[in-house]
């Protein structure tokens, strides 16, 4: 026979894990996915830092218009910018590891110093940007760098550091028309069908690089 006692509690314990489930359904969603801020935000933080290097990582910035702000030193580890719009923006020194930079349009940026590491740039736009110093060691077809300064820029590594894998930018179809890649590093990238009409590659390192397609004579 069971207790009485038991019967009750055992009832209540029902009622509760129900009054629990409701309240489990009425709850607002709390998503785990990035924050988004708007342009307007991300001005706000510009102001209250004072000049200060943002931290704007793992967060969603699609398609956010951010031309012409002052994001030097900005960390975007790891957001994802797809559709963003930099054009004329400040991004000296800017992180960009991991980050999702698909079509952002970074046309005449500052991005002296910038590492754009293990990012996929797919479309991206780096017309007239200034990437000197840059390390830039992702993967994009049809990334667009035409007249951009990539001076002492890295797209790729010594091979005397290489491991298994080789660390490089694998960029098919780039354009490079116009740019200036003046001793920039371009060792094992990989450049298959890459345009460079009228691009100044005096001093750059293309060794091991994949050129196949491309219309880049080296005189040895």
């Amino acid at each position: 026979m069971v207790s009485p006692v038991i019967t009750i509690r055992r009832g209540l314990m029902s009622i509760l894990l129900r009054l629990l489930g409701v309240a489990l359904c009425i709850m607002p969603n709390v998503s785990t996915n990035a924050s988004e801020l708007s342009r307007q935000k991300i001005e706000q933080r510009l102001t209250q830092g004072k000049g200060d290097a943002l931290d704007l990582s793992n967060l969603d910035l699609s398609g956010c218009d951010l031309s012409g702000l002052d994001l030097h030193g900005a960390d975007f580890f790891s957001s994802r910018l797809t559709g963003a719009k930099l054009a004329g923006a400040n991004l000296a020194s800017a992180n960009f590891t991991r980050a999702e930079l698909q079509k952002a349009d970074f046309s005449g940026a500052n991005l002296r110093g910038a590492v754009l590491y293990a990012a996929p740039l797919d479309d991206a736009n780096f017309t007239d940007a200034d990437l000197t110093h840059a390390r830039v060691i992702g993967g994009g077809r049809g990334v667009v760098f035409s007249k951009a300064k990539l001076v002492d820029a890295d797209l790729g590594a010594d091979p005397a550091n290489q491991g298994m894998v080789p660390v490089r930018a694998e960029l098919p179809e780039a354009n490079f028309d116009g740019a200036d890649l003046t001793r920039a590093n371009l060792t094992h990238a990989v450049l298959t069908g890459a345009s460079f009409t009228g691009a100044t590659v005096t001093g750059a390192r293309f060794d091991y690089a994949v050129l196949d397609g491309s219309n880049l004579t080296l005189t040895r």
